[in-house]
């Protein structure tokens, strides 16, 4: 089954550029020495696994990678070339000593397209021989499923095809021209999808050796995977993406499985949610978190709403809007199963006593599903009376303590409900209403 995930939930979590100025949740595994390395690890990216043996085999790889100096040969400028070699039009059908003697004749009028192909099946017999040599020198059967497999796949491609033969090319300083014409057909003819096959592991240990390289540089570490239902649990969990971000503990159980959240403004709640999203994805990835200890269960989707805006082109007004997505999630609960969901301000389109019935309403209904879990948070402190004896909610709030009639941001998850508000602070501090003022006098001068 396919991990539940969309567009909204994407954009909110910044997972993937949209520009080379953005920062993103990828451009942090950004490690790899090729540019195949590159593209496989954003393949990886968009694929969260919705498998607990499929994710614990990655972070078993990844841990190896961490763990010991795996120096495989990865080198862009050669796995570069190959690619550029391989993609050439001119692909042999058949070799003899014959064709390699036309062959011959015309690359005399094509001194480009010959240096390519001969350069090319130069890099190729060095790669064949440093991986295969490599590979083959792992002695044991110790180490992860996910190297024995990368193992096997080298070797094997090697030793039961023509790809071996090549090997012994490697102490020629030079060739004949009716060698590479050989060469060339078993590269680019007979062994082309074998290579690439090769080619794919290689890009796959180079995504996987950036992870590793992003969890030290980063201080993150792996989830740990439980068979409860309904639980989440970390310790020190940050935003990846901010410079000074400050550690915070959470957790959900299978009784308290929605999250009332306050706070006044600016004071941490959209980034912590997203930090809970983020560090969710990651988690189905394989990878390693923002955190520093994630103990999980395995979750069918993660569905957020932070940054929602209007549906111009349809007509719908904001509100209109949020309704459309609480049903979408809802609609996606009842056909996956356990999906993670956040809320960052439920109604924020509509006038104080709407928001306050619909968020009382959909608040109390997510907490009588018996799948999944929801942090949602809520300028409405007052629903918090109305829902303090529903057993399924628990409250965590950030606070800003007034020093010198200035709020200071701890940044830091309290238990309980807030009843700070600091919006006309906020107001007043950037002379809105002067600035309003300085209008109406110019108007009447």
């Amino acid at each position: 089954m396919k991990f539940e995930i969309d567009k909204q939930t994407i954009n909110d979590l910044e997972l993937f550029e949209k520009n080379k100025e953005q920062k993103s949740i990828i451009s942090l595994f950004y490690f790899t020495k090729s540019f195949g390395g590159k593209e496989r690890l954003k393949n990886m990216f968009y694929n969260p696994f919705t498998d607990v043996n499929f994710i614990e085999k990655r972070i078993s790889g990844i841990r190896f990678f961490q763990a010991n100096d795996f120096d495989i040969y990865i080198d862009k400028e050669c796995l570069g070339f190959i690619e550029h070699y391989l993609k050439q039009h001119d692909v042999p059908v058949k070799f003899s000593v014959f064709n390699s003697v036309i062959n011959k004749l015309f690359y005399r009028n094509q001194p480009n397209e010959q240096f390519i192909i001969q350069r090319g099946i130069r890099f190729l017999i060095f790669f064949l021989n440093q991986i295969y040599i490599f590979m083959k020198d792992l002695e044991g059967d110790d180490y992860p499923e996910l190297i024995l497999n990368f193992r096997k796949s080298i070797v094997g491609k090697v030793e039961n095809t023509s790809l071996k033969s090549a090997l012994s090319y490697k102490k020629r300083v030079r060739l004949f021209h009716h060698e590479y014409c050989k060469l060339d057909f078993f590269f680019r003819n007979t062994e082309v999808n074998n290579i690439k096959e090769l080619l794919d592991v290689i890009y796959e240990i180079d995504a996987l050796k950036a992870v590793a390289c992003a969890a030290v540089k980063h201080g993150f570490e792996f989830p740990v995977f439980t068979e409860k239902s309904n639980h989440f649990t970390v310790r020190g969990i940050i935003h990846p993406l901010l410079e000074n971000p400050v550690p915070n503990d959470f957790s959900f159980t299978y009784h308290k499985s929605v999250c009332f959240l306050t706070g006044p403004n600016m004071a941490g709640k959209s980034t912590f949610l997203k930090s809970l999203g983020i560090s969710v994805y990651l988690a189905h990835l394989g990878f390693p978190v923002p955190a520093k200890y994630m103990e999980t269960s395995l979750f069918s989707g993660l569905l957020t709403t932070i940054n929602l805006s209007d549906n111009i082109n349809k007509g719908y007004s904001h509100f209109y809007n949020e309704v459309l997505r609480v049903k979408y999630v809802a609609e996606r609960i009842n056909e996956a199963g356990n999906i993670f969901t956040i809320f960052d301000e439920l109604f924020r389109g509509t006038n104080v006593k709407d928001a306050y019935d619909a968020s009382l309403a959909v608040i109390s209904a997510f907490s009588k599903l018996n799948k999944g879990v929801f942090a949602i948070s809520t300028h409405i402190i007052e629903i918090a009376e109305k829902l303090n004896d529903n057993k399924s909610i628990f409250y965590k709030y950030f606070e800003a303590n007034m020093i010198d009639e200035k709020p200071q941001y701890t940044y830091t998850l309290n238990d309980g409900v807030t009843n700070e508000r600091i919006g006309m602070y906020i107001l007043k501090k950037e002379k809105v209403l002067e600035t309003i003022e300085k209008g109406i006098n110019l108007k009447y001068t």
